[in-house]
């Protein structure tokens, strides 16, 4: 059997887990030609340039990696001799003059049921919203972001006590298993496997990226929430676990300090902390913390 050869574009760690799903997959007509990435960033406190996931598979798989900032000034990037180039989580806009040139296009797994939730938070954002229920979806792109035509799309439950990484785990699980059914199609039947069918624009809502205020709540608004909303609470705890987590400020011997909420639990409508991290201090149990810090 001939297989398909495409280029794979990714960055986090859910993005690498499916790039080593297909690598891993003998069984899968596939032949990951090079992979597109983004160029390493600066991580953590000491700001030191860190290689993304996706990066950091591609080489311990002797993979050739492309490291793209703006693939505007990268002409075709060798892309027009493959069967389609694929994406999961690039984090980039791909210009309209590229998306034609390989033989299939540009196919994009969401982790939404599209139209719901285009955008960079597909899947934090259900979690915040308390839904019961998400998908993911397989597009075949066009210009605008998370808009082109659905290939397929499968729905699955969320548990009351999935946080953001389990539901990446389970909705990159269930993207591999629609991406593969796909594949076995486009290989025996190619003239109606990537038949489409297109989104309802009146039904699309959109996600934000996620940033460090967004798990902000001042400590006040945080005590009225855990008596009066703490299923929302809960909710908003589940979706930015573990970055940017729920944070607040507190007085600690008349100097302002950050306190991270690092774990909570909801059970019988009521929500419990139970471990926090003060700034510049290691992860305390939150009645440890109340015996030594008086600030309820």
């Amino acid at each position: 059997m001939d297989k398909l050869k495409i280029a794979y574009f990714g960055s986090p760690n859910f993005s690498a887990d499916f790039l080593e799903k297909i690598l891993a997959d003998k069984s899968l007509p596939v032949e990951v030609e090079f992979v597109v990435t983004q160029p390493d960033r600066p991580a953590g406190r000491k700001r030191i340039l860190t290689p993304c996931p996706v990066k950091k598979l591609a080489g311990q798989k002797n993979l050739e990696v492309l490291l793209i900032e703006d693939l505007k000034s990268n002409k075709d990037l060798g892309i027009k001799d493959l069967d389609f180039v694929l994406l999961y989580a690039f984090g980039k806009i791909i210009p309209k003059e590229l998306l034609n040139l390989p033989k299939y296009g540009f196919l994009n797994v969401h982790p939404s049921l599209l139209p719901k939730y285009r955008g960079p938070s597909p899947i934090a954002t259900p979690l915040v919203n308390g839904d019961k229920t998400t998908g993911v979806t397989l597009i075949r792109m066009d210009e605008r972001i998370d808009h082109g035509p659905i290939i397929a799309q499968e729905k699955i439950d969320i548990l009351p006590d999935d946080r953001r990484p389990d539901l990446e785990k389970k909705l990159t699980d269930l993207a591999y298993r629609v991406f593969g059914k796909v594949i076995i199609s486009l290989i025996h039947q190619p003239a109606t496997a990537l038949n489409t069918s297109e989104q309802d624009d009146k039904k699309a809502t959109y996600t934000k990226l996620l940033n460090k205020t967004d798990g902000f709540i001042e400590f006040m608004n945080l005590k009225l929430k855990i008596l009066n909303s703490p299923k929302e609470l809960f909710d908003l705890f589940r979706g930015l676990y573990p970055w940017p987590g729920l944070w607040t400020l507190v007085k600690i011997k008349g100097f302002e300090k950050r306190l991270k909420i690092v774990d909570m639990g909801f059970k019988d409508g009521k929500l419990t902390i139970k471990k926090v991290q003060l700034e510049g201090k290691k992860e305390v149990d939150w009645k440890t913390f109340k015996k030594g810090y008086d600030i309820i």
